[in-house]
């Protein structure tokens, strides 16, 4: 019979004692390996008989048939990994174990009187290999469930953070919650930061996280809705300085709330961020702040709306032929943006102050309406601001501009 198979059948026998001495072994050199959170002192025992007798099985090639001979290094790495064990210690006490059995199969050769010690080199070998083939079998079960826990808790915290978007965080059991889970304070004033998702998974991203952690400042990115959305936490932070770092990283459109006080108000803060963002024309690579963006976002949020403004307001214009159209348009806009001032608007167009004039008066008769008024000075301003809202919003697009000759 097989040297290293006789000697292996003999010490299974000891199955018992070398657990025990195994267990001792490891509380010695790996103590901190048991501990309550990791492995208890009940589970590290049944751990190592399992394990012991899988190795001597196969060592003595008396595995049972129909039985995975590996089965207990799975179980060892998969449940190992699910605690958080670090993998080191683990297969720390698996050098360990095959030690244990090395020592008891020598034990055993010793006592046995007619075994030469030359023989026992290819035992030593067969044990060695086959507790290197049981550490590769736990290492690769511990990082496959490793790979699965992380995508785990990355799922969870991509559902809490979805949570907090839509304004969970009013409950602040749930806000107390998600604040330990993401690392943010829970009281803290906030900065919600919206950026439209490219094709390679989102602009900027991690480096747009990376610029703030260099700079002191926690964030989170996640993609959300076609969107990248960040949440920025403000703490002593000047909002305008982030947004400067932000603009270097995040070259496309984006959209910023106003600050939100505490996680409670990040849902509604992102609400206002998406409208930001939709006031800006595709393309635009702009920050838009919704405080400085009022009107149009008003108008954008509304677009059934803003397209009854255009229609009643300016519909008069809008239906004459295209050269004319376009010349009343921009005589309008440029007269409005100068503060209702023929010369600079004509300065500004390059024209004739007359011109300017004329055409005004044209404007005035066409819309039935006095310019000089306050209340239809607004309501046209509104009307020409929803006619420049960008594509997507319901509003009907103006021509291209109109330059003079």
């Amino acid at each position: 019979m097989d040297l290293t198979r006789r000697l292996t059948q003999q010490v299974i026998l000891r199955l018992d004692a070398l657990t025990d001495d195994l267990v001792d072994e490891i509380l010695d050199e790996n103590a901190g390996y048991v501990d309550a959170e990791l492995v208890s002192l009940d589970e590290l025992r049944r751990s190592c008989r399992d394990n012991i007798e899988r190795v001597l099985q196969m060592l003595g090639d008396i595995v049972p048939a129909g039985v995975d001979p590996l089965d207990a290094a799975v179980v060892t790495g998969t449940r190992r990994a699910e605690r958080r064990a670090p993998l080191e210690a683990v297969l720390r006490s698996f050098r360990i174990g095959g030690r244990v059995v090395w020592r008891s199969l020598a034990q055993v050769a010793k006592e046995d009187g007619t075994i030469c010690w030359d023989d026992m080199v290819d035992v030593a070998a067969a044990v060695w290999t086959v507790v290197d083939e049981a550490s590769s079998a736990v290492a690769r079960a511990y990082r496959r469930t490793e790979l699965r826990l992380r995508r785990l808790d990355e799922h969870r915290r991509l559902t809490m953070f979805t949570d907090l978007l839509r304004g969970r965080a009013r409950d602040t059991a749930f806000a107390a919650e998600a604040a330990a889970e993401l690392d943010l304070p829970p009281g803290g004033e906030y900065l919600v930061i919206v950026t439209d998702l490219a094709q390679d998974g989102g602009p900027g991203l991690a480096t747009a996280e990376d610029l703030l952690a260099v700079n002191g400042v926690r964030s989170i990115w996640q993609p959300h809705a076609r969107q990248t959305v960040g949440l920025v936490a403000l703490a002593t932070h000047d909002p305008d300085r982030l947004l400067d770092v932000l603009h270097a990283a995040i070259r496309d459109r984006v959209g910023v709330s106003p600050r939100a006080h505490g996680l409670g108000e990040v849902g509604t803060a992102h609400e206002l961020a998406v409208l930001a963002l939709r006031t800006l024309p595709a393309g635009d690579a702009a920050i838009a702040r919704l405080d400085d963006r009022l009107p149009a976002a008003l108008l954008v949020r509304s677009p059934d709306l803003a397209d009854r403004l255009v229609d009643v307001v300016l519909g008069p214009l809008l239906r004459l032929p295209d050269g004319e159209r376009q010349a009343l348009l921009a005589t309008l806009s440029a007269w409005l943006r100068t503060n209702r001032s023929p010369a600079a608007a004509a300065e500004l167009l390059y024209c004739h102050r007359n011109t300017v004039i004329n055409r005004m008066a044209k404007v005035e008769s066409l819309l039935g309406r006095s310019l000089e008024d306050f209340e239809s000075t607004l309501t046209v301003s509104y009307a020409l601001k929803a006619l420049d809202l960008p594509d997507g919003h319901g509003t009907r697009k103006p021509d291209p501009p109109y330059h003079p000759s």
